[in-house]
């Protein structure tokens, strides 16, 4: 048993490693800290047929090949509900029996010297631990988007500092005066670097836990204006994209089928002071509307900006209920829960006309 163990923990550290470049299927789910719990498990398994098969190394083989259909036979079942399933957990199954195949004959001739006694027990304790401390330790490392946009750091080296647009002076300048400083730009062309990112709670079937499904787009465009004048922003609908194509499908046939934008329009904004022109954050709330097809639904947006040179960047937040979009809650056979409310996060990167 502690020689199945013990190689369950060797098998868990490389199986964890040899995770992280692997795309999850969920990485809630499907992470190093699960597969190095599974790789502990199937090393206890493997001890305990060893126990019972060590005379009979060819049934211990045929053991040992059917625990690997056995994932097989999981991974593919899986496969239908969650994309990457098979390329996830194949290659992880191959890599944990074998070396727990490999390793308890050896460990276990190992510990089964007289003169080691307590020192078996310790090693495999502490190859357990060190398993269970990798596969916990990197939980973090997954390939999972998480939904969150951040402003971009303001590019390095000199920048034009402008002044909030003002009303042009009565009078103008004497020959001896200084030249005023350049007033700020009015309308900015959304571009590259613009996102927008859905997040929303959901539980799959046979799945333990409830996740964040996250849905993004760089599908913006529009315009911001500072003048005075609506800003309107587009998403092309149907350039919504997630971890999952079941999903995605969804979107595209189902949710949206017929409506392939979304329109996002802002009022006139408020008077901005002039730390946003020279560069500093600016954070505030926007009154907006989102309009869906022929739904309006009014929304909030804390929002977060820096202007810099010729461009500004913004960062907007709010929320939604499917019921407030006059939406039915999606649903689909795979789906158990999916919860009412959608976290909206939207970064705006936008250049001067």
């Amino acid at each position: 048993m502690l020689a199945g163990l013990t190689a369950g923990a060797v098998a868990a550290i490389i199986a964890a490693l040899v995770s992280l470049p692997l795309h999850s299927p969920v990485d809630s789910v499907f992470n190093s800290a699960t597969v190095t719990v599974a790789a502990l498990v199937v090393g206890l398994i493997t001890g305990l047929l060893w126990m019972r098969l060590s005379g009979k190394v060819l049934w211990y083989g045929v053991s040992m090949a059917g625990l690997f259909i056995v994932a097989l036979v999981i991974a593919f079942a899986g496969n239908t509900q969650l994309d990457r399933m098979v390329s996830f957990m194949v290659p992880l199954a191959a890599i944990v029996v074998a070396v727990c195949a490999l390793l308890t004959p050896l460990l276990s001739s190992y510990f089964s010297k007289p003169d080691l006694g307590w020192k078996s027990w310790a090693l495999a304790s502490v190859a357990v631990v060190a398993a269970l401390a990798v596969g916990f330790g990197l939980i973090t490392q997954g390939d999972a988007e998480s939904g969150e946009l951040s402003l971009p750091p303001p590019p390095s080296g000199s920048r034009t500092v402008a002044t909030r647009p003002t009303p042009a002076p009565a009078s103008t300048a004497t020959p001896s005066q200084p030249e005023p400083t350049a007033t700020a730009a009015q309308t900015f062309v959304i571009g590259e670097g613009s996102e927008i990112s859905f997040t929303v709670e959901e539980e799959l079937g046979r799945s333990p836990v409830r996740f964040d499904a996250v849905i993004s787009s760089t599908g913006l465009t529009g315009t911001a204006n500072l003048d005075g004048q609506p800003s309107v922003v587009t998403l092309d609908l149907h350039s919504l994209r997630s971890d999952q194509d079941f999903r995605d499908q969804y979107i595209r046939s189902r949710l949206f089928p017929d409506t392939t934008e979304a329109v996002v329009t802002v009022g006139e904004l408020p008077d901005l002071p002039q730390s946003f022109f020279d560069g500093e954050e600016t954070a505030g709330q926007l009154e907006g509307s989102l309009q869906i097809g022929d739904t309006v639904t009014p929304l909030v947006f804390d929002v977060t900006a820096r202007h810099y040179g010729n461009s500004i960047n913004i960062l907007g937040k709010t929320t939604f209920t499917w019921e407030q979009l006059g939406l039915r809650k999606p649903t689909a056979r795979s789906v158990v829960y999916l919860a009412d409310e959608v976290r909206v996060q939207v970064l705006l990167i936008a250049t001067a006309r």
